[in-house]
């Protein structure tokens, strides 16, 4: 079998630059998986995108598929043949559907027991004839945020697709899609090199050194070292380098094609704005670096990342600072405007700004997350109850500024700058600024236990409101980002080892925002719950736990997150140990005698066997001993957090009691005739269930792999 090289190139007017790397991941997944699909081995997959092109490079692909055999399942081989072995009706039928002679059909051993069969030998295909029909699946099956039609077909494409490269070894792989024929012709760089260029074959190593003269870059990586490179020596002409911004790397590399960087200046006056205000201004809106000293201070300059090599570079250069002049001139207005009133003047005004016509204002908001961050104050922090306070009353208020009104992602932080004009202390005005943290998953935290607060009660009431009016996140679909917020709040528990009731936090959130039934309040706070138990477990599995021992620390309780977190660590680590599968055999022994079993009290008059007696005695020690390990068993909403490592030590302890359990199976009756003693031992072995499962359920973990 002969291999040879696909390429597949789809060339498009500009597409948004937050696009093209998801499009690039689908379309390596999506070619590997319809190739394995068709039976077709390759070697090696890379994609390469630009705003102009997308496209894949396949080395090493079969040139047709193995011959390979397909077995037919007829009727049941007691059907098909009668007990002297010749064919029924049936097995001819099957034999005539395929056409082919009964003779041809044998007996194989199935799941559902012997059957006739019919094995066929199936001729590979010629790959160039798969692909296409492959190719054009694959390039109507991207996915894109958004897309447009643009001409009769109503073909869909996140934009108009102008030309498509489908090369097998030298040949064309010939289809039709918006008009367009596939072929060999390609295109260079829109202004630099405009012209149709003709790929000889499908070599990778050609195509790229193809477009490179044409002046494109096709491979991503490769292209973002040129735009770093660049922007690195034009800001070594001043002495500096640019301030590192992963992001605006990554997106300036998808916006070029042929980059190059040039290093404008602005009016040193502009330094005396916030820096997050300059770093805002130049990359939101024209997505320039800012450039630092060496000790990291900013400089009056700025890097443009360009898509063209320019032969008038300073004409280039005054553009550049001709726009950013505009910028910052308007961001040196809105902060003298915005700094002429306090931070406190603005709250007010919230109640003009609604958060959600069944939720109020920005102002009720703002209200309801003040009293519950002073609970969790109180709970959590008492020593920063006046910061909490006061934070969660601000908050907000920088949301009607003229700086956050023209640049959004300056939320908190302006607030906090606006804080410290206004004489705040520096702790209320952090905590302004960390209520928004988390802002993506796996982000920074709040620093402070001041904002790591504000940022639980924001984001609480904003859960609990949006499920009480009836929004929950569905599928993908997630507007209002619960599934990050839930897993925000998880986040701050676990890092500042803050042990907390959620059910207590959400009916409180719940009880500001409306005045509900007890029946209904229930049903929604169960519901709340399970939502933020479903991204716990999510969370957990993703970062490599199992996810039996996650269900079987669950089934123990979830009410308190970080408590169910540490007995996830702590049966994770026990279940290593040699002893852990006998106690976890043990332990099913017991649940399995406890089935349609709702506990009771334990009367040691009633028990009769030496056993049990044994048993109830060493339950009894046991309890003692957990519970100083553990902690006194508590009510549903006040239970605090245990390390593992004690529930590590309460885990040995159950150890001692298995022998006492299989000697009471082994020589007592638990279901003996008399009522009074069957529920009695009962009874003892639901009492020594609870002490299981103050750990974990243990029946939900796999032992035997």
């Amino acid at each position: 079998m002969n291999k040879n090289n696909l390429l597949l190139e789809i060339g498009t007017e500009e597409i948004p630059a937050s696009f093209i790397p998801p499009a690039l991941k689908y379309l390596e997944s999506s070619i590997r998986g319809r190739l394995e699909k068709n039976f077709l081995s390759l070697d090696s997959i890379k994609v390469f995108g630009t705003p102009r092109r997308l496209a894949v490079s396949v080395n090493g692909l079969a040139d047709r598929q193995p011959d390979r055999e397909e077995i037919q399942v007829g009727p049941p081989a007691k059907v098909a043949f009668a007990k002297d072995g010749s064919p029924t009706r049936a097995a001819e039928g099957f034999a005539k559907k395929h056409g082919v002679d009964v003779a041809d059909l044998s007996v194989k051993d199935t799941e559902r027991g012997p059957y006739a069969v019919l094995r066929k030998i199936v001729s590979g295909r010629d790959t160039s004839e798969l692909l296409k029909t492959i190719l054009p699946e694959i390039i109507t099956s991207i996915p894109f945020p958004k897309t447009m039609r643009w001409e009769a077909s109503g073909l869909r494409f996140a934009r108009p697709i102008r030309w498509i490269v489908a090369l097998y070894g030298q040949d064309p792989v010939p289809f039709s899609m918006a008009g367009v024929e596939s072929g060999r012709q390609s295109r260079g760089h829109r202004f630099m090199a405009p012209g149709q260029i003709e790929l000889k074959n499908a070599d990778c190593d050609a195509y790229l050194s193809t477009l490179r003269k044409a002046h494109v870059i096709p491979d991503p990586d490769e292209r973002q070292k040129m735009v770093l490179d660049a922007a690195e020596r034009a800001a070594g002409v001043e002495k500096g380098r640019i301030l590192p911004d992963q992001r605006l790397l990554e997106l300036n590399t998808y916006l070029t094609e042929f980059p190059s960087a040039v290093c404008g200046s602005f009016d040193r006056s502009f330094l005396e704005l916030p820096k997050e205000v300059l770093i805002t201004a130049m990359r939101e809106h024209q997505k320039y670096f800012a450039v630092v000293d060496d000790k990291g201070n900013l400089l009056p300059n700025f890097i443009a990342v360009n898509n063209t090599l320019s032969p008038r570079v300073e004409l280039v250069r005054e553009g550049h600072e001709r726009v950013i002049r505009a910028r910052l001139s308007d961001a040196a207005f809105f902060f003298r405007e915005d700094k002429k009133r306090p931070l406190e003047a603005f709250v007010p005004e919230l109640s003009g700004v609604v958060f959600h016509e069944k939720l109020g204002s920005l102002l009720d908001k703002t209200k309801r997350v003040r009293t519950l961050a002073g609970h969790l104050a109180e709970r959590l922090a008492p020593d920063q109850f006046d910061v909490v306070r006061r934070a969660a009353f601000l908050c907000k208020a920088d949301l009607l500024t003229e700086m956050v009104g023209e640049f959004p992602t300056l939320q908190g932080t302006m607030g906090r700058v606006y804080a410290l004009v206004s004489g705040e202390s520096p702790e209320t005005a952090r905590a302004i600024e960390e209520h928004y943290l988390p802002v993506r998953s796996g982000g920074d935290l709040p620093a402070t236990a001041a904002g790591a607060i504000c940022s639980i009660a924001d984001k609480i009431d904003t859960i609990c409101g949006t499920f009480t009016i009836g929004f929950r996140p569905s599928g993908t679909a997630d507007p209002y980002g619960l599934r990050r917020l839930s897993l925000g709040i998880l986040s701050i528990l676990e890092s500042r080892s803050w042990s907390l009731s959620l059910t207590e936090l959400t009916r409180q959130a719940l009880g500001l925002i409306y005045d509900i039934r007890s029946e209904a309040e229930d049903g929604l706070v169960e519901e709340i719950i399970g939502f933020f138990q479903r991204r716990f477990v999510f969370d957990l599995i993703a970062r490599g736990f199992r996810q039996d021992i996650i269900e079987a620390a669950i089934r123990a309780g979830f009410e308190n997150p970080l408590d169910c977190l540490y007995r996830i660590k702590a049966l994770s680590a026990v279940r290593k140990r040699g002893e852990f599968e006998s106690l976890s055999l043990a332990f099913k022994r017991v649940m399995n005698i406890l089935k349609d079993y709702e506990g009771g009290e334990v009367s040691p008059e009633l028990m009769e066997a030496d056993e049990e007696k044994r048993l109830y005695n060493a339950a009894v020690s046991l309890k003692q001993t957990m519970n100083s390990l553990l902690g006194a068993e508590k009510g549903e909403s006040a239970g605090e957090a245990v390390d593992e490592a004690a529930y590590e030590k309460a885990f040995v302890q159950l150890l001692t009691i298995r022998p006492h359990v299989d000697n009471f199976f082994d020589n007592v009756l638990v279901m003996a005739e008399d009522e009074r003693v069957r529920n009695n031992r009962r009874a003892l072995l639901w009492q020594i269930s609870r002490l299981f499962l103050r750990i974990g359920d243990l029946s939900a973990i796999v032992v035997n792999e």
